[in-house]
């Protein structure tokens, strides 16, 4: 369970979303900088949240395990499930769980458990604190002497005070000042809910698989070749799914022109059906995908063979 904790504070640093398959997501809120007052401003911040519906696994954990360990995608698997089973087995023996500074879990009465956020900090915003602006050029009292002075010290002195409040003004004018509170990413956080059970999502596919596998189609990816005449025929379509797909992902990346670089270079090595996933913050590219798990796993094993290259490929499954 620490090896699990580790892998998701690591992620928490880059990533808005990490997600412990069966059992819940943790997600990260930014609070930007905001104005308090004229020359005030409250340091950037952000807020951890604990979503128990997100429970689907999206082969981010499973990702980070294998990188750091140098694991197959089964073996990294394996390794999640025992954490989050040695999770769980804690909180209800024990009635409360300390995960550092992700928070701690506490079970209540009827299988529910409360989440209290920890001490969470991104890197990024480590150190920073409330900040007050002063203006260069302060205005002081001009105190006029109760004898008599000549008309040009007069001038010369209103003169002063004019200069100093037009200097003032203009600092005030020309401070980039942002005036507005930008609202920040809402997640729901759940304090009581169910131990257990998954929520069943819906997904969405795309053409992919070697030359030699069975066709499927999906909406909302990433296209592989210009829109040409030739290439309209080949248009994704949506399709409901009845039951759960497999996809023999070959790699995860956050901006698109490198996911359509990779899908070229499938191409080019004899994988003509690709495709990809887009989902918030990263894009899926998937060689295959499957209705049947054995198959995709037989799948996985000859790309394992074949293209020693693409050893981190691992399967996603998505219902």
């Amino acid at each position: 369970m620490n090896e699990m904790i580790s892998h998701i504070e690591f992620l928490l640093h880059e990533h808005n979303c990490v997600i412990i398959p069966g059992f819940g997501g943790f997600v990260v809120n930014t609070i930007p900088s905001r104005r308090d007052g004229i020359a005030t401003f409250n340091a950037p911040a952000c807020e951890l949240v604990f979503n128990r519906d997100l429970t689907h696994n999206d082969g981010l954990l499973a990702q980070s395990y294998m990188k750091s360990g140098q694991l197959m995608f089964e073996a990294a698997m394996l390794r999640i499930e025992k954490g989050v089973e040695e999770l769980k087995h804690q909180l209800q023996e024990m009635q409360h769980v300390d995960m550092g500074k992700l928070g701690s879990f506490t079970r209540n009465e009827g299988e529910r458990f409360t989440y209290t956020p920890g001490n969470f900090v991104r890197p990024a915003l480590f150190g920073l604190t409330r900040a007050s602006l002063r203006p260069l050029v302060q205005m002081q009292t001009v105190t006029t002497p109760a004898k008599q002075t000549q008309p040009g010290k007069r001038r010369y002195s209103r003169g002063i005070s004019v200069a100093a409040a037009a200097v003032v003004l203009l600092l005030l004018m020309l401070l980039p000042v942002n005036d507005t509170n930008n609202g920040h990413q809402l997640a729901k956080m759940i304090t009581e809910t169910s131990l257990f059970g998954n929520k069943q999502a819906e997904t969405q596919i795309r053409k992919s698989g070697l030359p030699d596998n069975q066709t499927t189609v999906e909406s909302n990816v990433l296209p592989t070749q210009p829109a040409t005449e030739a290439a309209s025929q080949d248009a994704s379509l949506q399709v409901p799914v009845a039951g759960p797909r497999f996809y023999v992902v070959m790699g995860v990346y956050e901006l698109p022109e490198v996911a359509q670089k990779m899908i070229e270079t499938l191409a080019n090595e004899g994988f003509t059906q690709t495709g990809s996933l887009k989902r918030s913050g990263r894009i899926d590219v998937f060689a295959a995908s499957f209705t049947d798990e054995t198959e995709a796993a037989a799948f996985l094993r000859e790309v394992h063979k074949k293209h020693p290259s693409h050893s981190d490929a691992w399967i996603l499954k998505r219902k």
